[in-house]
């Protein structure tokens, strides 16, 4: 007889859109705007001006209507090439190392389960390297 757990997993994505909604801070690594400007077939220049803010600390992806401009009903156009910090949520510094920073993420993203423990996050991020 089969003992297959039914526990939710941690994080499943929902592909809801969520994690991309806001303004700013997707800075892009030269690497990921060489991805990015092949994958969508587009030269570099291009790439900047239709799709990228310059700001302090470099390039980063542009907002639009309060959202990543690469979202488009609720999909990413770049999913195969998305920045390092889009491929890492929802296992970020700030939820690793802050029980409260994880329970407040857990009300935003419903790819997170409600039950899950930070011990239990820490866990499935841990699987995930």
């Amino acid at each position: 007889m089969s003992t297959k757990s039914t526990k939710r997993p941690v994080f499943k994505c929902q592909q809801c859109g969520e994690c991309c909604q806001g303004i700013g801070g997707i800075l892009l690594q030269p690497e990921e705007m060489a991805q990015i400007t092949a994958f969508l077939n587009l030269d570099p220049e291009d790439l900047k001006a239709r799709y990228l803010v310059a700001s302090p600390l470099g390039l980063q992806v542009a907002a639009q209507d309060g959202a990543c401009v690469f979202l488009h009903n609720h999909r990413c156009l770049i999913h195969p090439v998305k920045p390092r910090i889009c491929r890492q949520w929802p296992f970020l510094p700030a939820l690793l190392a802050h029980p409260d920073e994880f329970e407040a993420a857990k009300g935003a993203c419903p790819g997170l389960a409600p039950a899950a423990s930070h011990q239990d996050f820490l866990k499935a991020a841990s699987e995930q390297i």
